[in-house]
């Protein structure tokens, strides 16, 4: 301690310390003393001192156990005034209650009072005074005789008794001590009352006097270390008894000693130490460093006490020694003191370890048992408990990005890494996924290309390739691909609630954003025409959230999205002004012009120079797949590849649609021999409306009625708005019932694709050349007459008694929808497009005919 902590600490006249050094580790973290003026504390306390030493709590080397030590006990703070504050030097204290004359706790079955369970501070004191009555037994049996001869007179201990065996017992010590502790409090009361000094010894005496009174009766059993404070005190009311460096080694103990006793119940209580042999072995080179300064401080204690005695002529002390090193003895006290600080922050540092290895492995745990650390969504799902929070990602759902981005795969081909690798080396790529400090220069990714590049391929690609780059570190990926083909995934409202239905399941705390709206207006906030306002006013919310992290926001065949796609691409554009943690990637034809400026950096056109190579994978990827069947030898194989590579024009969609035409012939649909698959290829033209133009004449050739039932099943495709299950086909095509669907989607040639029961267009190139040459090539009257016989055989369907009645599942009366679960087969399932969409044919009627 230096000297100006010195004075902080204790600001006495100069004549009892004599402007001294004492050798002490500096308190700043473990201590900290208020010296106040007299018009200070007169103004404010209205106490009559000179000045007052108050003694805040004092806490272990780090701030928890400030924490600890302020909650184990009542603050000790002069500027408090409380019910337990002491009172000021110049007014009595009233002598302590004696043991007897506490309240009598209420009777209990067991006569006998329970032993109190000792705390860890007690603990270390007894073994400290254990240690140091076996190292040091005459100065321990001498400090025993003085405070029985001296304090112990109104103990009512028999004159018989050994004090010194019995004290042998930790809880008849403590005992004793607390007696004591009563005796030595009443004495320093006393002797206020009749001495006239005042001043700065006066106001500690009293100020630590309420010191030992709060911690004895909050810890009756710590008395051990506090018997020797009391004479202590006794010793600073008579200085001249002892030497000015003996009564500021006293002055310093005596002013830390509540820190001493706290500090135990922090640092080495049971529910704040962590587990393991590495910490344990720390914990316990700290429980011995505490022991040590324990034994330290008794130590002196007993040596003042003893030489103070012993200058007033108590016989048994006068044959003692070595009372008078009174530097060395508190320098073992600082020493002990500075080695329990050290340890001290040695245990912290081993103790945030281990919890930091706790999280870790907790995080390894959480990962093994989640899979992938971005999730399986449906797995999130059926995690989630029900509440509001819940419900409002209910009503939010539309599709699940991840299932969809699955089913697209399943009809479009395999995703091959050759296919979207390539633009992962590019500048733009690199620039786009680079969130150093200092802000990205490139937010905006705009990916653009005609019809059947790969688009979709390549951006699937892309979100694989975000979303497995490392959890802890990763932005997260939140995507929706418009189509084209399905009325509820090809509008910007649609669009939005999934991109932000995502974002909420990756950073659940954005939900407070909608919780209030949703809360009012439930389901209907996210439908209507007035949905997309609400929804784009809570994304700019969110987005401006301080706790967002960083996301990519993903969309595809952004050309696909039919309505509202200007007020989706002027929220694209002011996003990127809200925050500067949100990138987005965009798809689509050149017919879409973004308003960004951000894009003229960030544009990756597919041109035949970039498609060359992974158009060039793709078609070997399929040979590979030929080579497998009859009659594709490596010299067809080769012809194939070659005259494939010469009309493909880089074009991933029209090399897909010719190695279809391999795999089922016009008529039998059988997969196409070998030896005639060079000469189908030759027959089919380059380009894709070419291509399509090719499939209707071929479909137009079949065989009697099955040209018309093409035909029908193509107009019921096209004019539909979602994709048709095979029964929902047969009753909107008005196909015979002898004939089933699947054999006439099939005779469709490359125009659609089958996936279980479901059935879809190929792209939407296949939408836009049905739609452009509808009346040329499917019927003449044009869609409104499509429409029309759609909505006929709707309502001809639900018109029939077979079809549609009421209660047509048979439920019980009360029965709740969520529990539902259809019968199999569904009676329902034909008519359920008709049911939902017969009106809207209707309209689109009057609309075609306006």
């Amino acid at each position: 301690m230096t000297e100006k902590s010195q004075k902080k600490w204790l600001k006495w006249p100069k004549k009892l310390l004599g402007g001294r050094r004492t050798v002490s580790p500096a308190p700043s973290a473990t201590s900290s003393t208020n010296v106040w003026s007299s018009d200070q504390g007169n103004t404010e306390h209205g106490l009559n001192t000179s000045s007052i030493v108050a003694t805040e709590s004092c806490a272990p080397p780090f701030p928890s156990a400030a924490a600890a030590a302020k909650a184990a006990r009542p603050g000790t703070d002069a500027r408090v005034p409380d019910d337990h504050q002491p009172p000021a030097a110049s007014q009595a204290l009233p002598p302590a209650l004696p043991a007897e004359s506490a309240p009598k706790p209420p009777p209990t079955e067991s006569t006998e009072p329970p032993t109190p369970v000792p705390s860890v501070s007690e603990r270390l004191w007894n073994e400290a005074y254990d240690s140091l009555e076996t190292d040091n037994a005459e100065l321990v049996e001498s400090y025993v005789k003085m405070l029985e001869t001296v304090l112990g007179a109104n103990l009512g201990v028999a004159p018989d008794t050994n004090i010194s065996a019995e004290l042998h017992n930790p809880t008849k010590r403590q005992m004793y001590m607390r007696g004591l502790v009563e005796e030595g409090q009443a004495k320093i009361s006393r002797a206020s009352k009749i001495t006239n000094g005042v001043g700065d010894i006066a106001d500690f005496v009293s100020s630590v006097k309420g010191m030992i009174d709060l911690a004895v009766q909050s810890v009756p059993q710590a008395a051990l270390p506090w018997a020797g404070v009391c004479v202590g005190l006794q010793i600073l009311q008579n200085p001249a008894q002892a030497t000015k460096s003996n009564l500021a080694g006293i002055a310093h103990i005596i002013s830390r000693m509540d820190w001493y006793c706290a500090l135990t119940e922090h640092l080495l209580n049971e529910n704040n130490v962590a587990d393991g042999k590495d910490f344990q072995a720390v914990l316990r080179q700290l429980k011995k460093g505490i022991v040590e300064l324990y034994r330290a401080l008794l130590q002196y204690q007993m040596k003042s006490v003893c030489s103070y005695y012993r200058n007033q002529g108590l016989v048994f002390l006068r044959g003692m020694l070595n009372l008078d090193d009174w530097d060395g003895d508190l320098k073992l006290v600082t020493d002990a003191e500075a080695i329990v600080q050290k340890d001290a922050a040695q245990s912290f540092q081993e103790q945030t370890k281990a919890s930091l290895e706790n999280l870790v492995e907790h995080a390894e745990g959480m990962e093994r048992r989640l899979g992938d650390i971005h999730q399986d969504i449906r797995d999130f799902i059926s995690l989630q408990k029900v509440g509001q929070d819940e419900k409002c990602l209910q009503d939010l759902f539309v599709v699940d990005p991840q299932d969809d981005m699955d089913k697209i795969q399943k009809k479009k081909d395999t995703l091959l890494d050759a296919g979207y690798n390539w633009i992962l080396d590019t500048k733009e790529y690199t620039a786009f996924t680079n969130w150093n400090s200092g802000g990205s220069t490139c937010r905006l990714m705009w990916v653009k290309g005609h019809a059947g590049t790969g688009k979709t391929m390549l951006l699937m690609g892309i979100i694989r390739e975000l979303s497995s780059q490392s959890a802890k570190l990763a932005p997260k990926v939140s995507y929706f691909f418009c189509q084209g083909t399905d009325q509820a995934l090809n509008s910007a409202t649609a669009t939005l609630r999934s991109l932000i239905w995502l974002l909420l399941v990756q950073q659940p705390h954005l939900i407070s954003h909608l919780r209030s709206k949703h809360r009012n207006a439930g389901s209907s906030l996210f439908e209507g025409e007035r949905a997309s306002i609400a929804l784009s006013n809570a994304f700019k919310s969110m987005l401006k959230d301080s706790e967002l992290r960083p996301v990519y926001f993903i969309i595809d065949a952004l050309d696909e999205c039919e309505e509202g796609l200007g007020d989706l691409i002027d929220l694209i554009s002011s996003s990127l002004a809200l925050s500067d943690k949100v990138k987005w990637l965009v798809s689509g034809r050149p017919t879409v012009e973004l308003k960004s400026p951000e894009t003229s950096d960030s544009l990756v056109e597919l041109d035949a120079q970039k498609l060359k190579r992974p158009v060039n994978a793709y078609i070997d990827h399929k040979l590979s797949i030929l080579k497998t069947r009859e009659g594709y030898n490596d010299r067809i194989l080769a012809q194939i590849k070659a005259e494939v590579r010469q009309q493909a024009k880089n074009t991933f969609l029209w090399v897909a649609l010719v190695f279809r035409e391999l795999d089922a012939g016009a008529e039998n649909l059988d997969p196409v021999h070998g030896a005639y698959a060079v000469e189908i290829i030759k027959e089919i033209p380059s380009g894709l409306s070419e291509l399509y133009d090719h499939i209707m004449t071929r479909i137009e050739k079949g065989t009697r009625k099955d040209p018309q039932h093409c035909k029908n099943v193509l107009v019921a495709a096209t004019l539909a708005y979602r994709p048709l299950t095979l029964s929902e086909v047969a009753i909107l095509a008005g196909l015979p019932s002898e004939i089933h669907p699947r054999t006439i989607a099939k005779k469709c040639g490359s125009f659609l694709t089958i996936t279980g029961e479901v059935v879809n267009l190929i792209h939407q190139s296949a939408k836009d050349y049905l739609e452009k040459n509808f009346e040329s090539r499917l019927q003449k009257a044009g869609p409104a007459q499509g429409h029309t016989d759609i909505g006929t055989r709707a309502i001809d369907a639900m018109s029939s008694v077979l079809k549609l009645k009421r209660n047509i599942y048979n439920l019980d009366y009360g029965f709740k929808p969520k529990d539902l679960t259809p019968p199999d087969p569904d009676p329902l399932a034909p008519i359920r497009y008709s049911c939902v969409f017969w009106v809207d044919h209707l309209c689109s009627l009057s609309s075609d005919n306006s």
